[in-house]
């Protein structure tokens, strides 16, 4: 494969657009955006106009959505994997304009990412565990790999709360709007091994945006409180006691970001996660049976958690201004 990242030039001045894509890279463009706008000339585009064709997109659709913006300086992506990624990191390489990935997610299927055709020019990851594993790849040596940490962590503090905040795993994914049409055994076999929790414990579950099944869901957990899988995550972490999820899911993340204890909810028979039992020892309970499992929900001392010490798994901080300084720096 050929490297097409470019290196960063001096500019005079710079011009660069916000491509708005799904609503957890969304959540770190509003917080980017001020910070950007200080200094650059800062334009938004939104992908999701292409509906389930969003991720789809080839080189000359790309090339058609951003001429009306005129000459720009750099594209601020939400991923580079799919179709749609891809033709923007070959538009950046052929209109000498830098494409500047932000991580939005825990990384759970890498077979994609390892070696492109096109890379963007800097990719701006969550934690240093990921930072090495990508520094591993082809992938690391065609982007500049940089440890930033996530926009959506700007203001995240620690704060009381009310009920357990359950995040569940992907039962049947939605892809471009549509269902799979394959059922994740293992992660709905866990979630039935767990059903009726919510007889016990005051618990809001909010399903995945892209999760095709949320009947399931009711049925597993009658008595629970849905939320809306569109609503800002943040928000409902943020009003939570505890949080119940999956070792694959971000939201151990955002957890870890306003100081909640976490318990994991995959049970060793049932466990497929990408991550290994004990990945987030130092700050997630995991859970052997079900009622070790309520136990840990229950149980009104948790671990005491390191949280001077994420930056393995997400620097926390101000990463719009890590990621601004960065740019400021490499254009001076």
């Amino acid at each position: 494969m050929m490297n097409y990242s470019m290196n960063w030039v001096k500019r005079k001045s710079m011009k660069g657009i916000l491509l708005k894509y799904n609503k957890v890279h969304n959540d770190s463009l509003r917080n980017l955006a001020p910070k950007l706008s200080k200094y650059f000339e800062i334009l938004w585009g939104d992908l999701s106009v292409f509906d389930d064709k969003m991720d789809l997109l080839t080189y000359d659709h790309v090339v058609s959505y951003l001429a009306p913006f005129g000459k720009l300086d750099f594209i601020v992506v939400g991923d580079v994997f799919w179709r749609t990624g891809q033709s923007i990191c070959q538009y950046g390489a052929e209109h000498d304009v830098l494409v500047l990935f932000l991580q939005h997610g825990q990384w759970i299927y890498i077979k994609n990412k390892k070696e492109l055709s096109y890379y963007p020019t800097c990719t701006f990851l969550l934690g240093d565990n990921v930072a090495n594993l990508c520094s591993s790849w082809t992938y690391g040596k065609n982007s500049q790999i940089i440890v930033t940490g996530s926009p959506r962590y700007d203001d995240a503090s620690p704060n009381g709360g009310s009920y357990i905040y359950f995040s569940p795993p992907v039962i049947e994914e939605l892809i471009h709007g549509h269902p799979t049409g394959r059922i994740r055994r293992s992660f709905y076999e866990n979630l039935e091994a767990i059903k009726n929790i919510d007889r016990e414990i005051p618990i809001v579950i909010q399903p995945h945006y892209r999760e095709a099944r949320t009947d399931y869901l009711h049925q597993l957990f009658p008595y629970a409180q849905f939320a809306d899988p569109q609503l800002n995550a943040l928000k409902l972490v943020r009003g939570a006691a505890k949080v119940l999820t999956s070792r694959n899911s971000t939201v151990v993340l955002d957890a870890i970001a306003h100081q909640k204890p976490v318990v994991l909810m995959d049970l060793p028979e049932y466990d497929t996660c990408f991550f290994e039992r004990g990945y987030f020892d130092d700050f997630a309970l995991e859970s052997e049976t079900k009622a070790h499992l309520m136990n840990n929900i229950l149980a009104d001392k948790t671990k005491r958690a390191d949280y001077m010490n994420t930056k393995k798994h997400i620097y926390l901080g101000n990463a719009s201004n890590r990621i601004v300084e960065y740019m400021r720096y490499n254009n001076s």
